[in-house]
């Protein structure tokens, strides 16, 4: 991001994680303390399980820090998103076919009413077109809030109590 020009989307006080032909990207514990995502945070379970690869071990599980850690979100208009998902994240929601049958993930980003459009067109990444322009703190709690939903959507069908 050009230092001299700030973005409808840029985050005051936060940098971008990297910047690459116009496209900025921000890693989801560079916007922690940000009072949208805080607020995801807080709605959204304590820990993720595992539930793809050892369902239900506690030992397991990531923290809250750990899975925000594990998303990343880039944009170069602020409309059109990209949310990217570390591989750890494949054990908390279903990032492909391997359990689930339909697309929770999917399902639960294309739920929001910020949300115009959201496609999954590779296992760790979602593209979501929005209906207004969002800054990044603003779509990653978005994201965290569609991750959240889809966490305990994917447990509730396999039967699987989330920690408290």
């Amino acid at each position: 991001m050009s230092w001299l020009r700030r973005h409808r989307y840029s985050v005051p006080g936060v940098s971008p994680n990297s910047s690459h032909h116009g496209w900025d990207e921000y890693n989801g514990s560079r916007l922690a303390d940000r009072p949208a995502v805080a607020a995801a945070l807080d709605r959204a379970p304590r820990q993720f399980a595992d539930l793809v690869f050892s369902p239900g071990d506690p030992d397991m599980a990531l923290s809250r820090e750990e899975f925000l850690a594990g998303i990343t979100v880039g944009t170069d208009d602020g409309l059109s998103w990209t949310v990217s998902l570390a591989e750890e994240m494949k054990a908390v929601v279903d990032t492909g076919p391997d359990v689930a049958d339909d697309d929770i993930l999917l399902a639960a980003l294309a739920e929001r009413p910020e949300v115009s459009e959201a496609q999954h067109p590779d296992r760790e990444v979602l593209e979501v077109i929005l209906a207004s322009p969002l800054r990044a703190d603003e779509v990653l709690a978005l994201a965290v809030d569609a991750l959240s939903a889809a966490h305990r959507r994917l447990a509730q069908r396999l039967r699987i109590e989330l920690p408290g």
